[in-house]
Order: C-alpha cells, then sequence, then structure tokens
C-alpha cells in the first residue's frame, strides 16, 4: 500500500483515539450518575425498553457500513457522478427503511411491550414515554446515515472525532438537568436523548451538504441501480439486525426469566463492552475505507496487498482491545466498585468478564466483514452467519426453561461468536481465496500466544497485594508494559517491526 495510505490511516486513528478515550470517560461517568439519579429499577427499566436505542444503534452503525462500501468503491475509481447517484439511492432507501422500521415498531413492538414485557406496574406510564421515544430517535438517526458514511468513506475522521465528542458533551449535560430538573426522571431522561438526537443529526446533514456535492440531493432514479443498493443494504440490514437481535433479545429473555434487576446488571456490562468495542472501532474505521479502495482499485490482486492489510488490521484489533481488557477482567470488582460507588446488582461482575472475552473475540471479526462486503456479494454471507447469530435466543430459552443461571446466556453468546467467526473464515477463503494456513499462521497463532502470556504478569501482581488503588495502577502499568513487549517480539512480523520502527522514528524526529 502507498505510503500516504499509511499516514492517512495513523492521522485518523489518532483522531477517533482522542475522540474515545474522552467518550468513554464520559459515558462511564454519565451511566454511573444516571444509575444513581434513577436508581436500579428505573435504570433497569430503561435498559430493557430503550435498550432498543443501543440495539438500533448498532443497526444504524452496520447499516452505515453498508452504505459506506458503495461510497468508497466510487471514490477508489474516482466516478463522482455514479457517487452522487449512489448518494441519492440511498437516502432513499433509509427513508423507506426507517418508515418500515417505525410501522412494526408502533404494531408489534407495541404489542410486545405491552403484553410480554415484565415492568414494575407504578412505572408503566414512564416506560410507555420511553418507548415511543426510543422510537423517534432512532427514525431521526437513520436517515441521518447517509450523511455518516460519506464522512467516513471520504476519510474525514476529524469531523467524525469533533462531532462524536459535541454528543457525548451533550449526554453529559442530561445528566445535570436530570439531578436539578424535579419531574419524573426516566420520562426527562428518554425526551433529551431524543433532542440530542436532532441536533447532531442536523448538523450531520448539514456539513455533508455544504462540503460535499453529492450531498445536495437531487432527484434520481434508476430501477438497476436501486435493486443493487436494496440488495446490499437488505441484506446488511438482516445482518445487523441478528446482532441487534442478539443484543436486545438477551435483554428480552433475561427480563422475562428474571426481572428488571438483571436487566440493570446486563446494562452495566454492555457498557463496559460498548466502550472496548468503541475502541477497536475507532482504529478499524480509519482502516475499513482503505480495504474496500483497495479491493475496488483490484489490488487484491497485486501481491496480496488486499490480503495482508486484513491480516494485519485483525490482529491490531486483537492486540488493542487486549490490552485494554486485561486491566478490566483481572480488577473488574475494584473497577465497579470506583465506578458505580458500591451500587452493584447481583451477577454484574461475572457478565462483565464474560462479555469482555466475547468483545475480544469479536474483535477478529471486523476485518474479514469489510473484505466480505467490499465484493457486493454478501447475501449467503449474511443469510448464514446472521442466522448463527441469532441461535443464542431459542438455546439460551432452553437452559433457562430447564433451571440454568442467568450467567448461562453469555457462555452460550461466547460459544456462537466463534461458530460465527469460523463462518467468516469459510466464506474469505471462498469469496476472497483468503488461505487458511496463511490467516492462521500470520493471525490466529501469533494472537493466541500473545494473549496467554500477557496474563502472567499482571496476575503475578494482583496475587501480591491487596486491592487498592496502587495494585489497580500497577496491574494497568504492567498490562501496557509486558503486552507491548510481547507484541511486538511475538505478535508482530520482522517487516512490521521495522515498519513500526521506521513510523516511531519519524514521529520522534518531528
Amino acid at each position: 500500500m502507498p505510503s500516504i495510505n499509511k499516514t492517512r490511516i495513523a492521522k485518523n486513528t489518532a483522531a477517533l483515539y482522542f475522540r474515545m478515550l474522552l467518550m468513554m470517560l464520559i459515558t462511564l461517568y454519565t451511566t454511573r450518575v444516571v444509575l444513581n439519579v434513577l436508581g436500579i429499577v428505573d435504570f433497569g427499566t430503561y435498559d430493557a425498553i430503550a435498550g432498543a436505542v443501543t440495539m438500533l444503534a448498532f443497526l444504524n452503525s452496520t447499516m452505515a457500513t453498508a452504505s459506506q462500501r458503495f461510497f468508497a468503491v466510487e471514490l477508489g475509481v474516482s466516478n463522482y457522478e455514479k457517487l452522487k447517484q449512489v448518494f441519492s439511492i440511498n437516502v432513499l432507501i433509509f427513508i423507506i427503511l426507517a418508515i418500515i422500521i417505525f410501522i412494526l415498531a408502533e404494531t408489534a413492538g407495541l404489542w410486545y411491550f405491552k403484553t410480554i414485557m415484565k415492568i414494575p406496574a407504578h412505572r408503566l406510564e414512564a416506560a410507555a414515554w420511553v418507548y415511543q421515544f426510543a422510537i423517534f430517535t432512532f427514525t431521526v438517526s437513520i436517515v441521518t446515515t447517509p450523511y455518516l458514511a460519506i464522512i467516513t468513506a471520504r476519510e474525514k475522521m476529524q469531523v467524525y472525532a469533533y462531532l462524536s465528542i459535541l454528543e457525548a458533551v451533550f449526554k453529559l449535560s442530561i445528566v445535570f438537568v436530570l439531578i436539578y430538573l424535579p419531574i419524573d426522571k426516566l420520562k426527562l431522561y428518554a425526551i433529551l436523548l431524543f433532542v440530542v438526537q436532532v441536533l447532531i443529526s442536523t448538523t450531520y446533514i448539514s456539513y455533508s451538504t455544504v462540503k460535499f456535492i453529492e450531498c445536495r440531493i437531487s432527484y434520481y432514479w434508476n430501477k438497476k441501480m436501486f435493486q443493487e443498493v436494496m440488495g446490499f443494504a437488505g441484506w446488511s440490514v438482516y445482518g445487523a439486525l441478528a446482532i441487534a437481535g442478539r443484543t436486545q433479545g438477551m435483554k428480552l429473555i433475561l427480563n422475562y426469566f428474571f426481572g428488571v434487576l438483571l436487566n440493570s446488571a446486563q446494562g452495566i456490562a454492555y457498557q463496559v463492552y460498548n466502550a472496548l468495542i468503541r475502541f477497536t472501532d475507532s482504529f478499524f474505521t480509519a482502516v475499513r475505507p482503505q480495504i474496500i479502495k483497495s479491493y475496488s482499485a483490484n489490488e487484491k490482486d497485486k501481491s496480496g496487498e488486499m490480503m495482508r492489510l486484513v491480516f494485519q488490521s485483525s490482529k491490531f484489533c486483537f492486540y488493542l482491545i487486549l490490552i485494554l481488557s486485561i486491566p478490566v477482567l483481572i480488577e473488574t470488582r475494584y473497577i465497579l466498585m470506583l465506578w458505580l460507588k458500591k451500587i452493584i446488582p447481583d451477577y454484574t461482575i461475572i457478565f462483565t468478564r464474560l462479555m469482555i472475552i466475547n468483545a475480544i473475540i469479536e474483535s477478529l471479526a471486523y476485518p474479514l466483514i469489510t473484505s466480505i462486503q467490499a465484493t457486493g456479494k454478501i447475501k449467503w454471507y449474511q443469510i448464514t452467519t446472521g442466522s448463527i447469530i441469532l441461535l443464542i435466543l431459542p438455546i439460551s430459552y432452553l437452559f433457562f426453561k430447564l433451571g440454568f443461571p442467568p450467567q448461562t446466556i453469555m457462555y452460550v453468546m461466547i460459544v456462537i461468536t466463534l461458530m460465527a467467526h469460523l463462518s467468516r473464515i469459510y466464506f474469505m477463503r471462498n469469496m476472497l481465496k483468503m488461505n487458511i494456513s496463511d490467516y492462521l499462521k500470520q493471525v490466529i497463532c501469533p494472537i493466541s500466544m500473545v494473549a496467554i502470556l500477557a496474563f502472567v504478569l499482571p496476575l503475578l501482581f494482583y496475587y501480591s497485594i491487596s486491592a487498592s488503588f496502587v495494585r489497580l495502577g500497577g496491574v494497568c502499568a504492567i498490562t501496557l508494559v509486558s503486552s507491548a513487549f510481547l507484541i511486538f517480539y511475538i505478535g508482530l512480523t520482522k517487516s512490521e517491526r521495522n515498519a513500526l520502527k521506521m513510523f516511531l522514528f519519524a514521529k520522534i524526529r518531528k
């Protein structure tokens, strides 16, 4: 890959990392205060109902990636006239999808809310407000998706970072409003999140319309292009719905068998999981357009440049989340105590640890998913992998009927995640001729060795002293140093080590 692309990836990654660090701090603080203000019951109620917003945000992100694929393909061959046409078609499609999902939410979804969900009787009215504003929030966000996609396809990551930070600051402001306004906190929280979504969506649309000529909508219709984009988006939606259905379905199953207190535990665990996944996504958001553009320019047939990028980004995604996860896995109880001020619902610790393990495994999926999407032929991939992911729901339901404990659903999720990754490897081999032996040798073997050895020194330190902030700091420092050493000497190839040395040397000279 040309050095200019690597430089762009590094700069975009830096911008996204700054965004993610600030957003993580704000999110963790906000979650703690919201838990204290709402209380465990209302927090669990919100997570069970308006958790649909989190679920649909995941859906929205996946659909944005689908749009980005089409934009990046045209940018890869500098076909700006077709880019404008594709953008117009995408806007139309997402408006249609927003209408369809809104109707489903107000019919089938409303029926489930009223007849199946277990909500404390005295909070039913507030819960109804939460449900409606969750729907409104999603409807606004989904129409914004093409504009977000064009920003990332054009690799304007600084803009994406700044607007994401602005969104996080708005959500932080909500916390203080909740504290001081003497009205129903649960209703107010849902309304204010909707207001924030409207403000952020308006900003994305305004920026894109001013900066990018393809975003200045004009009527365009092409049946063949519509069918192509709709087919790709439709199957992408199926895959995203499988992931979102897994997330929300787990909430509903836990609610059905164990009530809202278990939803609080899972909601907290999911916040930690989401923070870690976002770090990985921050890195891969900078890499994703390069993989797609590489495929579009047929570089996949030139010295394996695309596959090298896929293998390297797979490793770096894994290493990044591993370094962040080790201290949290080891010091879960102490970190939760610091974060939540001793309000820790039952099962929160085991849920958090198992969600983190799942996040580590999932980090390997991003490069493979993007590569498969770059081909445009995703129907059978989405059907197969999406169906595997959804297996968690009937299997978990069966286990709970048989009397298994709540954490069983997390163990099932980890097994299903491994099965889904095997499915992706199968499609990579058949669609992109990926050599499985090379993947095992260049990706799986080094990351496995690093993962096993990276726990040794932090665990020795953990068991040598009693719980304290000093021990937490020591675990973090030892993890960082020992993991960096292991990654450099075991987890990277010689050429990757040399490239890293050159990059760091150049930065130091500057």
